[in-house]
């Protein structure tokens, strides 16, 4: 993953900092997780700090199943999120934008899937994202 905006392992970051840093963009996480919340229900967030490389990560699930993870970056935000076999393979021969498949395609396959991670500046970036995480949900 790539370096998040908060690398000092001894303060973890809360929504205090991410309005500052993220600007604009706060409002498009908080129009994100608020959908995962309405739509599906037992909805946690847990940062992370993982290492001084990464820094702190925040993880969004529901029902104790990774949904995806935030990167903050200065008046943005990047999402990580892994998509098994089948969501692949829908995502592929869906109508997503070509960038998205060729990130699904680029990635590495692992036991648990594929891993895309691209930035969200905008409500169209935010409106792809609630979409893939609405074919990753189904599966």
């Amino acid at each position: 993953m790539s370096a998040s905006l908060y690398t000092e392992k001894f303060i973890q970051p809360d929504d205090t900092m991410l309005a500052y840093d993220l600007g604009n963009a706060k409002q498009l996480l908080d129009t994100l997780t608020s959908f995962i919340e309405t739509q599906y229900g037992d909805f946690k967030t847990e940062w992370k700090f993982y290492n001084q490389k990464s820094g702190w990560i925040l993880k969004l699930f529901t029902k104790k199943r990774n949904v995806l993870f935030i990167i903050p970056k200065e008046k943005y935000f990047r999402v990580v999120l892994t998509f098994g076999e089948k969501a692949t393979d829908a995502i592929l021969a869906s109508n997503f934008p070509e960038p998205i498949k060729q990130l699904l395609l680029d990635a590495n396959k692992y036991a648990e899937g594929r891993t895309i991670q691209f930035n969200i500046t905008s409500s169209i970036e935010l409106e792809w994202t609630i979409e893939l995480i609405k074919l990753k949900l189904s599966f």
